[in-house]
């Protein structure tokens, strides 16, 4: 029995170190000012980097090492939230050109986004009062953008108090009571029976930025499916139905051979999004 015990006891220790390191920060560096790009725009716009659910630390770091490598954008903050909601923030945005936003959730395995709702409710009032951000790029994975979709919707203060230039959603489910097997514009014709995205329905009939909001939605498919093996598209395309072009422009794209953790990892989804929020060469896309 105390054998038992002692291989109990280090394979909680080992999950607990784990989920330690899990929860480190990708390491910062600074833009190479004597190497800046030509092809680069770069803008005092942070950037918020927010994962879905069971993400950590380790979600956007392929991407704040690619972009850092490049020579693109740099990572100049970390946002730790607790799981009583206590927003933690090292470093800091003022006058860094391109900066990456880290947000960390210490306990990221709730059974809905409701929490994480709450919680970036709490980190964009911070960012805000605390660090003067009054505008704010996004990107997005998974449930990390539902929360993003409902934090937005249930508050109107942020509408009014943070402008979101472009938000990129990443296998983002909008309806989740829509299968894989139905057509857009099949779903269209039947009642949904997801109650958050009634509510966003609802919600959104009001709501009122404080300026223009570019969507960009980046889905993958698996097998030739359409899914990302994980989110069925169409869950995330209900997105159009929610926002409108008085204050909104939305664009899509399907990445073929992309799963639901290459949106945040593939090197042509990172390609794509630096395009999107620091260059502005021209893109193919589908509205």
């Amino acid at each position: 029995m105390k054998k038992w015990w002692a291989i109990l006891g280090s394979v909680l220790v080992g999950l607990i170190c784990l989920q330690l390191w899990l929860l480190r920060g990708t390491p910062g560096e600074a833009l190479r000012t004597e190497q800046l790009r030509s092809d680069i725009s770069y803008s005092n716009v942070p950037t918020l980097l927010i994962p879905g659910w069971g993400g950590n630390g380790w979600t956007y770091s392929k991407l704040i090492k690619y972009y850092q490598k490049e020579n693109i954008a740099q990572k100049t903050m970390t946002i730790h939230v607790t799981p009583t909601g206590k927003v933690k923030v090292q470093g800091s945005v003022v006058n860094k050109k391109n900066a990456l936003i880290q947000l960390i959730f210490d306990w990221n395995y709730t059974k809905d986004y409701q929490a994480q709702t709450k919680w970036l409710q709490q980190v964009l009032t911070v960012l805000h009062r605390d660090y003067h951000v009054d505008k704010l790029n996004v990107i997005a994975h998974s449930w990390g953008g539902s929360a993003l979709i409902h934090a937005l919707a249930d508050s109107s203060s942020l509408q009014k108090e943070i402008a979101f230039p472009k938000v990129i959603l990443l296998g983002t489910p909008i309806d989740e009571s829509v299968d894989e097997n139905t057509s857009y514009a099949k779903a269209q014709a039947k009642v949904s029976t997801d109650k958050n995205y009634q509510r966003l329905l609802k919600k959104f009939k009001e709501f009122d930025p404080l300026a223009s909001i570019d969507f960009y939605n980046l889905m993958g498919s698996v097998d030739g499916e359409k899914t990302d093996g994980s989110v069925p598209n169409v869950q995330s395309i209900f997105l159009k139905n929610i926002i409108h072009p008085n204050w909104s422009k939305y664009y899509q794209a399907v990445y073929t051979n992309t799963d639901h953790t290459d949106l945040h990892q593939s090197a042509k989804v990172l390609d794509t999004m630096d395009k999107i929020l620091w260059n502005n060469r021209p893109l193919a896309w589908h509205h």
